[in-house]
């Protein structure tokens, strides 16, 4: 059995102009058949199978660099609290001697920073290195400026935010009980 299949553009809807469709196939060959399974565009191509397994590759990507943001996230807390914990003497000192929580803020700031530049430089040198690599899963240009862009200043600002905490504490750092610790 052969099937025949009629692509139809049009200028609204598709499925409620399905009526005066029929009747346009009808006065032109009265003999064909037309069925009820009838989809537009994007219904037939949702069925297809390459659909399908693409959509099952972006979906795995878009989870596993959800997880990888969330794990550098955690990862760039505990780096950072850990740096404030071994420099806590430091800090003291410095807040004893008269510097002001604007100077503590920068010193960890600057620590956190470092951490990120160099994370987000060797990401995109990893990026730009493997793309020919990850262009054969995916069918689509993988240098986007935009989106290259977009999520490093996504990371930036996670970055941000998983920092806050421990800057926080590092602001909160008694300078007695800090020289006590020494």
């Amino acid at each position: 059995m052969i099937w025949t299949q009629i692509l139809v553009r049009t200028q609204g809807d598709p499925l409620a102009m399905l009526h005066s469709i029929r009747q346009r196939i009808a006065s032109i060959d009265p003999d064909q058949q037309i069925f009820n399974d009838v989809r537009d565009l994007e219904g037939w191509l949702q069925r297809e199978p390459e659909y399908a397994r693409a959509r099952l590759i972006s979906m795995l990507f878009g989870a596993f660099a959800i997880l990888a943001l969330i794990l550098a996230a955690v990862g760039l807390y505990s780096v950072v609290s850990y740096t404030i914990v071994q420099r806590t003497s430091e800090l003291g000192v410095r807040v004893a001697l008269g510097a002001r929580r604007r100077d503590v803020l920068r010193i960890v700031a600057v620590s956190a920073g470092t951490s990120v530049g160099l994370g987000i430089a060797s990401g995109l040198a990893l990026s730009f290195g493997l793309s020919r690599l990850i262009s054969r899963w995916i069918e689509s240009g993988t240098r986007d400026p935009i989106m290259i862009l977009g999520v490093s200043g996504l990371l930036i600002l996670v970055a941000a935010f998983a920092c806050l905490v421990p800057a926080r504490r590092a602001l909160a750092i008694n300078p007695m009980a800090a020289l006590r610790c020494e």
